[in-house]
């Protein structure tokens, strides 16, 4: 399969480019993953882009899931709107609410995706050496692999872990990416696959991330289905706030893609 060098996108056309931060995505999960319906005002919220009401909503309730919610829109409200110090002390303190969540439901996956999640975008901030150097990446990929170990079927924590191996091998290569990182194409395509037979792979978010995840392998084969999955990501119509920006960043990527 011909491989498309451009395709390794520079740092100025890179929507997110940390090696060690895989979370480049998050979608508000539909309500039956949360078993509580009084947290329904609070995605509601969100869905409209009301973020932060959306956040003092949640901080109502003092459950598990409650704060898993909480911790997820803060982090995307964070990522999207906000910057420099603010950003990082919002990240630490989304951090610290999921790991609340995990001390109160130790058993429950979602807490753990959240955690890698805020704890990674918190990484993306400060810089990919600084957060080699504080241990930022192996608890990222520790949280992500307790989530898989709990639930396989996560879809956020396959989704996660499919894109940091494609990411790794994307920029080291696949010799290096598998000697030094255990990053390899095989396990990328089966986090991916996992994905995309999932009841929720057809959110507009998945299919955004899926097709970043697909055009990082830069092989024809993966290139084409990333390029399937902006189609049909297109041909969707926005239902939140976020799903207008995902659409943005696909019709970016697919003006990228050969």
């Amino acid at each position: 399969m011909a491989k498309h060098p451009f395709l390794i996108i520079k740092s100025s056309q890179r929507v997110f480019r940390k090696i060690i931060l895989i979370f480049f995505f998050l979608i508000l999960l539909p309500t039956n993953s949360f078993s509580f319906d009084n947290l329904d005002k609070s995605r509601n919220l969100f869905l409209k882009g009301e973020y932060e009401n959306a956040i003092k909503e949640a901080s109502k309730y003092d459950s598990a899931e409650a704060k898993i919610l909480k911790s997820r829109i803060l982090s995307i409200y964070t990522h999207f709107y906000l910057k420099d110090t603010e950003a990082e002390e919002k990240f630490l303190k989304s951090y610290n609410i999921a790991k609340a969540a995990i001390k109160m439901d130790p058993d429950n996956d979602n807490a753990y995706v959240e955690a890698a999640h805020a704890l990674g975008r918190y990484g993306q901030k400060i810089g990919i050496m600084a957060a080699i150097t504080k241990g930022i990446a192996d608890r990222v990929k520790r949280y992500l692999d307790k989530a898989l170990l709990i639930n396989s079927n996560n879809i956020l924590a396959n989704l996660s872990k499919g894109i940091w191996h494609a990411e790794i091998i994307n920029q080291a290569g696949k010799t290096v990416a598998s000697a030094v990182y255990g990053a390899k194409v095989n396990k990328a395509i089966n986090h991916f696959k996992i994905v995309i037979n999932h009841k929720n792979s057809n959110e507009i978010g998945v299919l955004y991330e899926l097709a970043y995840g697909y055009s990082l392998l830069n092989e024809d084969l993966y290139l084409e289905e990333s390029k399937n999955l902006i189609k049909k990501l297109l041909n969707n119509s926005p239902l939140s706030d976020m799903d207008k920006i995902y659409i943005k960043k696909a019709q970016q990527l697919l003006k990228l893609l050969p």
